[in-house]
């Protein structure tokens, strides 16, 4: 579609790299996202994840600007009002910024590395995006956990040409993987973070310099995990007074109809909780441990608000870069903040978002 709207308004090149800790942007680890940060402006204490900090829900508040109660992407599956279910499935309620910027006259794009997120993002309402109705073609080179590797993505973004949108949401997934199969802190992770960081060179190499802002976040951390002995929050519910659903989410895990907060807090399994709705609660455990009915030999897990830290990386040639950097960096961002600041770059407006936009 044309872009009508702005004539002077930037290219906005939107990069989430899953799972990547803020403490691992450093010059020797992930040396293009550092330069990135140097020329532009980052906020070292990270940005703020939503709850559960688990992938689906914080895409969905990327692209909707809103928290988890209101798009309902609550856990890593969606809550329908009558049970979970699978979030690629649904979709998040609410406008995404790829409706505002189509309102606003603005082309817009989406290449992932996890096919899922395609729906899990609605983002087939962008112009562009891949894969092809969030199914990874036959024959394409897979991570271990069989998501797109980032050479794949890599691949896709030329062959879509994804950068000659107005707004492109970009999304690495090998990250992610590692960190569940060996830690985050783990030798193997940190390989895999240096080996995405490249990939994200070579997309920057790609950009229209300086008529683009560019932005780098992650959607969660990860903490180390003996996933062995899980949790059982489903079974301790038996014969509590509201047993309810539990929808186990890593080291986090909701509970439709069950309990009230104190009640669930005061379980010895439980640490910290949370109200989502008048419905249900998001709890979370001891630092190392994970909730479910059995282990999976993971090293590493997400959901709890000890897994919250963002990376937040703004930078680029255009001078709108200038001025979100400085945000930014003075003004820690949470994941809702994100799709109002794109669609506010190229001179749209998203209905119902709850977050800031930073310029």
């Amino acid at each position: 579609m044309p872009d009508t709207a702005l004539p002077n308004a930037p290219r906005v090149v939107f990069v989430v790299i899953d799972s990547l800790p803020p403490r691992w942007l450093t010059p020797t680890v992930t040396p293009h996202l550092w330069s990135l940060a140097q020329r532009g402006g980052w906020h070292p204490a990270g940005a703020t994840a939503v709850l559960s900090a688990a992938t689906y829900p914080n895409h969905a508040s990327f692209v909707t600007g809103t928290e988890p109660v209101a798009h309902r992407v609550i856990t890593n599956r969606v809550w329908d009002g009558d049970r979970f279910v699978k979030a690629h499935h649904v979709g998040p309620v609410g406008a995404t910024v790829f409706d505002a910027c189509r309102a606003a006259g603005r082309s817009t794009g989406a290449v992932v590395g996890d096919h899922k997120l395609i729906g899990v993002m609605a983002a087939h309402r962008a112009d562009r995006h891949w894969p092809p109705d969030g199914h990874l073609p036959e024959g394409a080179v897979r991570d271990e956990f069989r998501y797109a590797a980032d050479a794949t993505v890599l691949a896709a973004i030329d062959q879509t040409a994804v950068l000659d949108a107005q707004v492109a949401v970009l999304h690495l997934n090998e990250p992610d993987t590692a960190c569940h199969l060996y830690g985050p802190d783990s030798p193997e992770a940190t390989a895999r973070f240096t080996a995405t960081d490249a990939v994200l060179g070579a997309i920057v190499e790609r950009l229209d310099w300086d008529h683009t802002v560019v932005i780098v976040v992650s959607d969660h951390d990860q903490e180390p995990v003996d996933d062995s002995e899980p949790v059982d929050l489903a079974a301790l519910l038996v014969d509590a007074s509201a047993p309810g659903l539990v929808e186990s989410d890593g080291t986090a895990a909701a509970v439709v109809d069950g309990p009230p907060l104190d009640e669930l807090e005061g379980l010895d399994q439980v640490i910290g909780g949370r109200v989502i709705d008048d419905r249900i609660n998001l709890v979370w455990g001891h630092p190392g441990t994970v909730f479910g009915s059995q282990g999976y030999g993971l090293q590493g897990q997400h959901g709890s608000p000890r897994t919250a830290r963002q990376v937040a990386v703004v930078s680029g040639g255009h001078p709108a870069a200038a001025d979100l950097a400085a945000a930014v960096t003075e003004l820690r961002p949470h994941a809702t903040d994100w799709a109002p600041t794109l669609a506010s770059l190229v001179g749209g407006e998203l209905p119902g978002a709850t977050g800031r936009a930073l310029v």
